[in-house]
C-alpha cells in the first residue's frame, strides 16, 4: 500500500494530531522498523521509507500537484508515529511534521520565521521539537516548540549562539554546543528549558553532541587535538558532568559523526582514517574497534537498527544507496534516486 503526505492547512490541524496522540487505525507503519531517508539531490529532494529487507520503499511527499520543493533530513519521533523533515515547500526552508494513515495522511509546519532552520531533535515524549535557527544578525540559536503551541523559545537568551542540538532520550534535557562571538564552539552545554539553569559539561572546540540511549553519556565531537576530529564521551546528569571526558577514538585521522547503538555497547562513527570515508564501530571505552566498510567511495552518515544493524549512504556523491551492513554482510536497499540521511 503507497502512502503519501498531502498538503492540508495548518489551521484545520487538531490539538490531538499535533499531540500525536495517533490511534492504532492510523498507524502510519503497521510493519515496525521501516528506516526513513532523503531520496533525490538536493533542490528535489522527497522523504522515503523502506523495509530493512529492501521491501516496500515509497516516496512519501510526492505531490500530486506537481509543485517543486526540497524535502529532507527526516528524523523519526519516539513512539515512530510522525517524522519530522525539514523542508522548503513554503519558501525558506521550515520544520514540518508528516503523520502517514491510510484514511486521512497529512503533513504540517512546525515553523514560520524568515530563516533557514536546521538540526531537528524530538523531545522524549514526541510533543516538542528543538532545531537551530538563526537571528537578525545571522548567529545560529537553538529554538524548542511545543508542538499544541506551535510557538518558538530560545533555549538561551542573550547569548551569542548556539548549535548543534540533542534532546536527552529519557529526560527534558537539551544538549547544545554553545558558541563564542566568532562562531566557534565554546564547549558543549546542557538546559532543561523548563528552569533557568545552564550547565557547562566540556570546554573548548566541542560540536555534534549525541545522547547514548539511557540518558547518562553523551558522546561528541572535538577539533582540539591540531584541528582534527576526534570523538569523546563524558558522563552527564541534570546537574552537569559525572565523569572527565574520555577521548574514545586515538587515530591522527578525522572520527566523526558518532551513533550510539540501540543497547549503548557499540558506537557507529565516520572515519577517514582509511583513505575515504568509511564506517567504523568501537566500544565506548575505546576499545574494540571494527572497520564495516572498505571501498573506493566516501560514506556519509551512519544509524543503527533495532537489532544491531547498520545502515548507511555510499557510492558516489551523486548516486548513494542505501546499504545495510549486519552479521551476514551488507546488502544494498535502494537503487536508483540518490538516498542520504537515513534514520532507523
Amino acid at each position: 500500500m503507497r502512502y503519501h503526505f498531502v498538503r492540508v492547512p495548518i489551521v484545520l490541524l487538531t490539538a490531538v494530531l499535533l499531540l500525536g496522540t495517533v490511534s492504532p487505525a492510523c498507524t502510519p507503519f503497521p510493519e515496525p522498523d521501516y528506516i526513513t531517508y532523503t531520496s533525490g539531490l538536493p533542490g528535489a529532494r522527497d522523504i522515503a521509507v523502506v523495509r530493512p529487507d529492501g521491501g516496500h520503499a515509497f516516496i512519501l511527499t510526492d505531490d500530486p500537484q506537481g509543485l517543486s520543493s526540497d524535502n529532507f533530513e527526516p528524523v523519526w519521533d519516539p513512539n515512530r508515529q510522525r517524522i519530522a523533515f525539514l523542508s522548503n515547500r513554503d519558501g525558506n526552508v521550515e520544520v514540518y511534521v508528516g503523520v502517514a494513515s491510510e484514511d486521512a495522511p497529512v503533513f504540517y509546519r512546525i515553523t514560520n520565521s524568515e530563516f533557514d532552520e536546521s538540526q531537528v531533535s524530538w523531545s522524549a515524549d514526541g510533543n516538542r521539537i528543538a532545531y537551530t535557527s538563526e537571528d537578525h544578525e545571522g548567529r545560529r540559536t537553538v529554538q524548542h516548540v511545543a508542538l499544541n503551541e506551535l510557538v518558538p523559545t530560545a533555549v538561551v537568551f542573550g547569548s551569542e549562539g548556539e548549535t548543534d542540538a540533542a534532546w536527552s532520550p529519557t529526560d527534558n534535557l537539551i544538549v547544545f554546543a554553545k558558541l563564542k562571538d566568532n562562531g566557534e564552539s565554546d564547549g558543549i552545554f546542557l538546559r532543561d528549558p523548563s528552569n533557568v539553569n545552564i550547565v557547562q559539561l566540556t570546554a573548548g572546540p566541542h560540536h555534534f553532541p549525541t545522547w547514548a540511549p539511557d540518558g547518562k553519556s553523551i558522546a561528541y565531537v572535538s577539533t582540539q587535538n591540531d584541528g582534527q576530529q576526534d570523538i569523546y564521551i563524558i558522563n552527564v546528569s541534570a546537574l552537569g558532568p559525572t565523569s572527565e571526558p574520555l577521548r574514545v577514538t586515538q587515530d591522527s585521522a578525522d572520527d566523526y559523526n558518532p551513533a550510539w547503538s540501540r543497547d549503548g555497547s557499540r558506537i557507529a562513527f565516520i572515519s577517514d582514517r582509511s583513505g575515504n570515508a568509511d564506517v567504523y564501530t568501537i566500544s565506548p571505552n575505546g576499545g574494540g574497534l571494527a572497520m564495516i566498510t572498505q571501498n573506493a567511495v566516501n560514506e556519509l552518515s551512519v544509524a543503527w537498527g533495532p537489532d544491531g544493524s547498520l545502515v548507511f549512504p555510499s557510492g558516489p556523491e551523486d548516486r548513494t544507496a542505501l546499504f545495510i551492513a549486519d552479521a551476514d554482510g551488507q546488502q544494498q536497499l535502494t537503487s536508483g534516486a540518490t538516498a542520504t540521511f537515513p534514520d532507523w
